[in-house]
């Protein structure tokens, strides 16, 4: 991910807050969610770097698409809910269900190595790679549809 500016960094911080707030939620309460140590959490509420791996469980706690702080940081004005149309483009939904560890795992692989990659064709790969898991046995499970 290409550094983003101060003020970007500062307009994610914002809208982490906002979305925390809105959720009713403390900091705490957002850290614990995201998985994260609370920490880690506050560096992303005041506005301070921290990993893509990071950005992405952000994403998952707070409801929003995947690559949505991404987004921000190269400009975007709002962080995309994840299931929301905008600009004619349904934005990947977070993945709910059993199969959460793996799909998840999947995902963060994904953005750490290529974060450049649309959420549309990342839930696709991300299926696809839980179906050939259940075909040979790695993982059980329910169906591998996001």
């Amino acid at each position: 991910m290409a550094t983003p500016d101060n003020d970007r960094q500062q307009r994610l911080a914002d809208l982490v807050i906002q979305r925390r707030i809105q959720l009713g939620w403390h900091k705490i309460d957002a850290a614990n969610a995201a998985e994260l140590t609370i920490t880690t959490y506050a560096r992303v509420e005041k506005g301070l770097p921290v990993r893509d791996v990071t950005y992405a469980k952000i994403e998952r706690a707070l409801g929003w698409a995947p690559g949505a702080c991404d987004a921000v940081l190269q400009g975007a004005n709002e962080a995309q809910l994840a299931g929301e149309v905008a600009d004619g483009v349904r934005y990947a939904p977070a993945p709910l269900g059993q199969d959460d560890d793996a799909r998840q795992a999947v995902q963060d692989a994904y953005i750490a190595t290529r974060p450049e990659t649309p959420a549309g064709e990342m839930a696709e790969m991300t299926t696809a790679i839980l179906v050939e898991l259940r075909k040979r046995g790695i993982i059980g499970g329910r169906d591998a549809s996001p």
